[in-house]
């Protein structure tokens, strides 16, 4: 049975894979859906003082329902069966809060649904809280192709391309673009199914293939240049910044990319349990024959080599904490961007070369996609730098009196 709730690895969703055609058939799901929509945001997105306190009254005892005839549970407990980092840093900022949290699990399984109370007051929410009253913001804020639409409407930086369905679209598209480009699903994605510096047609339609597996349409546009950044926005402001990194190894001039590898692996903070080894894979030969290396290649002293296309945690990727560096026109970009999408929390992936100079100064930087229920753990636990309380910044805002 565990095998039939747990999706088979993928290369190409890297080390946090997901069904596939259940993935792709929910944003189909979701896209029809938005027939059914109010005027500018999708039901599901609708939220009001009256509907929150109707969900948040009713939902508990429905739950208790489902429980006791069998059909769920609920723990009081943050545990292991949840593995996902971002519940155990915002469960433990409750518990130092005085916040009660509970979570009801249907029919025995994780889905991130959770009840949260201080003070009579209670809210239900799905992986990360928001104030009641406050929708998590317009319909369109994870889908990339209706976010570069809004971007490129407010004058604000973004990639040139679009959504597209198929491989003649990709082909004239790609076409229409400066090289190398980068496809990716249209909505989702977490640096699954993305592929990187394309440069001609035959890659170009093998990517486009990759992504169509999760995703409809598909995103194709010109890459830009720089470390991909996330800053998260908690009720408007700047919460903190992180550099988010490939897994990479640095040249000395005298070892191997292959002797590099195993030294970096040596380091405490690859261990466990957050950050993972660098895996030595076929796709790591393929990025090293990108770069004209091989495992046996010397690369020169300072010379930055990179071993995988993605950025997450899992295939041994990197991450920086910048919150003190960030220019003050990025800041408020990040900002302006939040207050686009209307969302009271928000991840932005953003590229650019230096964060500490402003974007209005540098060339092919933009916003990529954003995020209304971001991933925001990576702040907590960085590998260089100082970490910084996110989970704290959302509780403030959801229970003010609970500091």
């Amino acid at each position: 049975m565990a095998g039939l709730l747990t999706p088979k690895p993928c290369m190409d969703c890297g080390g946090d894979p997901v069904f596939h055609r259940l993935t792709r058939w929910s944003i189909v799901l979701e896209s029809l859906l938005s027939i059914f929509s109010v005027p500018g945001e999708k039901f599901s997105r609708v939220s009001t003082p009256i509907t929150d306190r109707v969900f948040n009254l009713t939902l508990p005892r429905f739950f208790l329902l489902l429980e006791k005839v069998g059909l769920g549970t609920t723990t009081y407990e943050v545990d292991d069966r949840d593995f996902k980092y971002v519940t155990h840093v915002l469960w433990e900022e409750a518990n130092k809060r005085g916040i009660a949290m509970r979570q009801f699990r249907p029919f025995g399984m994780v889905k991130h649904i959770f009840i949260a109370e201080r003070d009579g007051k209670r809210v239900v929410f799905e992986r990360i809280p928001v104030p009641v009253g406050v929708s998590r913001g317009v319909s369109w804020i994870d889908d990339k192709a209706d976010l570069k639409k809004a971007l490129i409407a407010n004058n604000l930086p973004a990639a040139k391309g679009h959504a597209v369905s198929t491989e003649k679209g990709a082909v004239q598209l790609f076409r229409s673009l400066r090289h190398p480009v980068i496809v990716k699903p249209h909505q989702g994605s977490g640096t699954r199914h993305t592929t990187l510096h394309i440069k001609d047609e035959a890659e170009l339609l093998r990517a486009f293939r990759v992504a169509k597996r999760v995703s409809p349409k598909v995103m194709i546009e010109e890459e830009l240049s720089g470390p991909v950044y996330r800053p998260t926005v908690v009720g408007g402001s700047l919460a903190a910044t992180i550099e988010r990194n490939q897994p990479a190894v640095f040249g000395d001039g005298v070892s191997t990319i292959q002797q590099l590898i195993a030294k970096e692996n040596e380091h405490p903070k690859r261990q466990g349990p957050i950050f993972s080894h660098m895996q030595i894979t076929d796709i790591t030969e393929r990025e090293l024959k990108r770069q004209g290396f091989t495992l046996e290649s010397i690369p020169k002293k300072g010379m930055r080599v990179e071993l995988h296309q993605k950025i997450n945690w899992s295939v041994g990727g990197h991450t920086k904490d910048v919150t003190d560096l960030v220019h003050e026109d990025n800041r408020v970009l990040f900002e302006q961007v939040a207050r686009l999408v209307n969302a009271p929390v928000v991840g932005i992936d953003f590229i650019i070369e230096d964060i500490s100079k402003s974007w209005k100064d540098q060339n092919m930087c933009g916003v990529i996609e954003t995020n209304s229920m971001p991933f925001f753990d990576t702040h907590h636990v960085p590998f260089e730098g100082k970490p910084r309380n996110v989970a704290s910044a959302i509780w403030e805002e959801v229970f003010p009196t609970s500091n």
